[in-house]
This record gives structure tokens, C-alpha cells and sequence, in this order.
């Protein structure tokens, strides 16, 4: 399927979506729109200092290295390796992303960035450490962990396997 063809159906997608959600709350957009706005007002300073910083960062990694450890090439290794770095990463969004794609500019691989991130997002050992383990306890942080850690590794493998069968 091209581009354009997937672009134009999840237009269409979005429009049918928009309709129905108008239909069943008219005052869904109005709200959607003023939450909008205010994610952009707090992200809107914080990102060209991201992205200068996801270009600086990019400019320091040496691609023969990060290639050889999470390049498209390193397959189950470089999923893990990545899956580990984005488990222990600190921070936001602010950092995850601009260090994905400075990553993905030194020559990481896409299914290494799709496991850093998956694992940044759900095993995050600092939030866990910090605010999860001390409110919730171990038990259920532990269940979650238990079915969080593996995620990743199956998150970058699935895009791994997509890409090798995807055409071109």
C-alpha cells in the first residue's frame, strides 16, 4: 500500500471519527481543542531546546559504535541492549525522544529505537523506584514489572520481522 493511499484512508478515518465523536458530544471538540492547547503552551518552549539538544547529542555518538550495538544488523542484541538503556533512561519525553533520534541519526536501528522507547514507556526503573515500589508496593509492582519487562524485546522483534517482510 502506498503512502498516499494509507495517508488519504486514515484522513478519511479521522474524518468518520471526528463525526461520530460531534454527533455523540457536540462540546468534545471544544474541549479536546482547549486540552490541546494547553499541552502546546507547556511543550512549545521545551522543544527547539530539545531538538537542538537530540542534534547535539546525535553529533557526539559515534555511529561505529552505536551501529554495532543497535544497528539494523545486530537483531536480538541490539533489541536488548536498547531495551535496557531505555528501562534505566530518567526523564521525559523532552529526553527520550531527541536521544531516540539522535540514535536513530548515529545509525541505531528502527526496532532498537522501538524497544528503547516501549521500555522507557512502560519499565522505567526510576519511576518504578521512586513513586511506583513506595505507593503501590511490591506486589503489584512486581505483577507489572512481570508482565512489562518482556514487552519491549517483543515490541522491537515484531518491528524487526515487519521490516525484513516489508517490500523495498
Amino acid at each position: 500500500m502506498s503512502f498516499a493511499i494509507a495517508f488519504v484512508l486514515v484522513v478519511l478515518l479521522l474524518l468518520v471519527l471526528a463525526a461520530v465523536a460531534a454527533r455523540r458530544r457536540p462540546s468534545a471538540h471544544r474541549e479536546a481543542r482547549d486540552a490541546a492547547r494547553g499541552h502546546l503552551r507547556n511543550i512549545a518552549p521545551r522543544l527547539p531546546f530539545a531538538l537542538v539538544a537530540a542534534e547535539c547529542i546525535g553529533r557526539l555518538l559515534p555511529p561505529e559504535i552505536v551501529g554495532a550495538w543497535m544497528g539494523s544488523g545486530t537483531g536480538l542484541s541490539g533489541v536488548l541492549i536498547a531495551s535496557v538503556v531505555g528501562a534505566i533512561l530518567p526523564g521525559g519525553p523532552m529526553l527520550a525522544f531527541p536521544l531516540a533520534i539522535a540514535l536513530l541519526r548515529a545509525g541505531a536501528g528502527p526496532e532498537a529505537l522501538i524497544a528503547l522507547i516501549t521500555a522507557w514507556s512502560l519499565v522505567a526503573i526510576n519511576r518504578t523506584l521512586l513513586f511506583e515500589l513506595p505507593l503501590l508496593g511490591t506486589r503489584f509492582t512486581g505483577y507489572r514489572l512481570a508482565v512489562c519487562i518482556p514487552l519491549p524485546v517483543i515490541a522491537g522483534g515484531c518491528a524487526g520481522l515487519l521490516l525484513t517482510a516489508a517490500p523495498g
